[in-house]
């Protein structure tokens, strides 16, 4: 009999199959998982027997997560030895990629829509409903441009929870957080206002001032970008602009979606802040009115990215879609791209 084990990258946690059980030595059965966090690895009787005896090796501080990984591996063995379908752990039948079954159809008539557009798209989407999910070019690295600004939401609530922040504190924006504001647009050097307006205007407007503020509030740039590495978002870095990929927004989404981001009511929070967006010209464009959508845009000279959480009648789902292409171009094919995916997830 064989039996799949994996090591996890990164934080060492183990996992029985209905979820989290402890933290130990990174040995973890592999069902329910984080995609790509885990390698999978083959391993016989035999293979489980000489775990069993190496631990007898180990330096004394590490035999208790030994010991309860061997009670967990002997718990699978009787939990296998129950089920009728050994064949359904076959490794060409586990993919440690893909959380969910893809939707093929709706992914080949996304790639055919894609090959008729000129520049380079990404796009991530993930039924929160169904289990569907599809990933086209997914990985690619492209600039967030104000999708970032999801991220100092983020790391804010993460001090508000923690009691060093409070969305009633005032915050001043100074010279230095104007530096990308144009005319018109953007708060003037010397404007008050509290925490909670600054991430309402850094959200719903996009507004730069207050993103700068806010980012200064918790940390700088470096505590934003390392925000990303907590959440698991590999492809996200800052090098003097943030990059990302559409798996990782995707990836960011979900955790919302599902209350993790800090707290169950720091989750709907921020939920609630991206549904006062003010620029919908790309995912509910095309969308009827019973679709509610909380999301955040980014533009920047040929980048033109979108992605969030759409609540169908009938289905509630995750969309990312990220590009480098003419804009007024993207702009029109991700409002057609989210159509096709509500069409096909969301009724």
């Amino acid at each position: 009999m064989h039996y799949l084990i994996g090591i996890m990258r990164g934080e060492e946690r183990c996992s029985d199959y209905r979820g989290a059980i402890g933290y130990g030595l990174g040995l973890t059965v592999l069902s329910e998982m984080e995609a790509g966090n885990w390698v999978p690895i083959m391993r016989t009787d035999d293979d489980l027997r000489r775990l069993r005896e190496q631990e007898q090796l180990l330096p004394n501080q590490l035999r208790g997560g030994a010991a309860m990984i061997a009670k967990m591996l002997a718990g699978l063995l009787a939990f296998s030895l129950a089920v009728s379908a050994p064949a359904a752990l076959a490794s060409e039948q586990f993919n440690p990629v893909a959380r969910y079954t893809a939707d093929d159809e709706l992914s080949a008539e996304l790639e055919d829509y894609l090959a008729g557009l000129d520049g380079e798209y990404g796009i991530a989407v993930e039924s929160l409903s169904g289990g569907d999910s599809i990933y086209i070019n997914a990985d690619g690295e492209f600039l967030t441009a104000s999708m970032y600004k999801v991220l100092v939401m983020y790391r804010v609530m993460e001090a508000v929870e923690a009691g060093e922040l409070s969305l009633g504190d005032t915050i001043t924006i100074t010279e230095a957080d104007t530096i990308e504001n144009t005319d018109g647009d953007g708060m003037a050097e010397g404007t008050s206002l509290s925490i909670g307006d600054a991430l309402h205007a850094m959200i719903a407007y996009s507004d730069n001032a207050a993103a700068y503020a806010l980012t200064r509030e918790v940390g700088g740039w470096g505590s934003v970008e390392a925000a990303a590495s907590e959440l698991g978002m590999s492809n996200t870095y800052f090098n003097g602009q943030f990059w990302s990929s559409p798996a990782d927004m995707e990836l960011f989404f979900a955790q919302l979606a599902n209350g993790s981001l800090v707290s169950a009511d720091a989750s709907d929070y921020m939920i609630d802040l991206l549904m006062a967006q003010t620029k919908n010209d790309r995912i509910p464009a095309l969308l009827p009115p019973e679709a509610t959508v909380a999301h955040k845009t980014g533009e920047l000279p040929s980048v033109r990215n979108d992605g969030g959480i759409v609540y169908g009648p009938n289905g509630d789902y995750i969309i990312v879609v990220m590009s480098q292409a003419d804009p007024g171009e993207a702009v029109a094919a991700e409002a057609e791209i989210s159509r096709m995916v509500y069409d096909a997830f969301g009724t």
